[in-house]
């Protein structure tokens, strides 16, 4: 890939974060970001498995965002690629998602929403290790002293809710208050992209 297209694809993958720790869309992306523990790469769709390979063998890194710049695909074709490496053998190290920047706005239920709050400027495939996402739901499913209190105490109390789960609910919320600069802003981050003529490839002959 050329190297200026694959600068110009993490310098807009890292502008996407810096809205995502804005508008307070992911609870660890700005201590992530902090902690220097963001690892961002960009390379051409054949290359996705070995890059993703590489952020495994990150030991300091703690999320990982593969940016495929020169994907022509649309959000449905960005999913079967994640499916293609779920499947993999990379796939049993890192949990993945897909990020595409003409995901479709859909506010019937939180989870519908979460395809449009990933419109990052270009394709991209998110990676973090099983095992974290394993201490993450650990710690967060832990009672606090004052409802294991209230439990003992004879009190009800529902199931604590997936970290996921929760995270979408308050997502969604945020989208029903303050929809219209969010929406705003991301449209904003994905049109400066495309008029950033450094950060397109050039089409192959």
């Amino acid at each position: 890939m050329d190297p200026t297209v694959a600068e110009r694809a993490r310098y807009w993958a890292r502008e996407y974060v810096a809205l995502v720790a804005r508008f307070d869309l992911c609870p660890w992306a700005a201590a992530t970001v902090a902690k220097d523990e963001l690892w961002v790469a960009a390379c051409d769709e054949a290359d996705v498995a070995d890059a993703l390979a590489q952020f495994a063998a990150s030991p300091t890194a703690v999320i990982g965002l593969c940016v495929l710049p020169a994907f022509a695909g649309d959000l449905t074709a960005l999913r079967r690629l994640r499916g293609r490496l779920n499947e993999a053998p990379i796939g049993r190290t890192l949990a993945l998602a897909e990020f595409h920047p003409d995901a479709p706005l859909d506010q019937t239920d939180a989870q519908r929403l979460i395809p449009y709050l990933r419109r990052t400027p270009d394709p991209t495939i998110q990676a973090v290790r099983h095992s974290t996402l394993a201490g993450v739901r650990k710690n967060t499913s832990v009672m606090d002293p004052a409802a294991q209190a209230a439990v003992l105490a004879g009190a009800y109390l529902p199931p604590v809710q997936d970290i996921g789960d929760r995270i979408a609910a308050t997502n969604y919320a945020r989208m029903q208050r303050d929809g219209a600069a969010l929406a705003a802003a991301l449209d904003a981050l994905v049109t400066a992209r495309r008029a950033d003529p450094a950060a397109h490839p050039t089409p192959p002959r």
